[in-house]
């Protein structure tokens, strides 16, 4: 299944992927590289990121505690991704904010929340979108414990299935 690009949605250029010699993305911060889901890495060779506000883009996130309508503010570049991967990790670098195995690929409102996908390859969830509210306490502590919510079984699930607000 192939991503609908929406002629509201204003893309950024293509992507130049720096990839590994093993076809992974490096990040910062001593993190080890990260294989993309393939359909995310075809949609960065189409465009590097992506600005979708007001732009009917709103999809819904999966929490234990119930669903939320969300907003995609935008999906990042390269840098973005880099960047906000490793910032994951607090500034000493024991606890994390996320579980291992994640990548930041965007940004939602209200909230602020982060929308990723998981890059664990040879787990079930491979290649599945998430967002995760953000907060600065180690992953499920204090403000950290709402946990990730669920929003596609793919990248290309979550592009297709984003749609104005009333059609939710």
């Amino acid at each position: 299944m192939e991503i609908k690009i929406n002629p509201k949605w204003q893309l950024n250029p293509p992507a130049t992927l720096d990839l590994d010699a093993e076809g992974r993305l490096p990040l910062l911060r001593g993190l080890d590289p990260i294989r993309l889901p393939e359909d995310y890495a075809a949609f960065l060779r189409k465009s590097e990121g992506a600005a979708l506000r007001d732009k009917d883009a709103h999809f819904l996130a999966h929490f234990k505690d119930g669903v939320r309508i969300l907003e995609i503010e935008w999906l990042g570049n390269i840098k973005n991704l880099r960047v906000g991967t490793s910032n994951y990790l607090l500034d000493n670098q024991t606890d994390r904010l996320i579980p291992d195995g994640y990548a930041k690929i965007g940004f939602a409102e209200p909230g602020p929340y982060d929308v990723v996908i998981c890059v664990r390859e040879g787990e079930e969830d491979y290649g599945k979108v998430y967002v995760w509210l953000q907060a600065f306490d180690a992953w499920m502590t204090g403000d950290n414990s709402l946990g990730l919510g669920w929003v596609a079984d793919s990248f290309t699930a979550f592009m297709n299935g984003l749609a104005a607000r009333e059609a939710l």
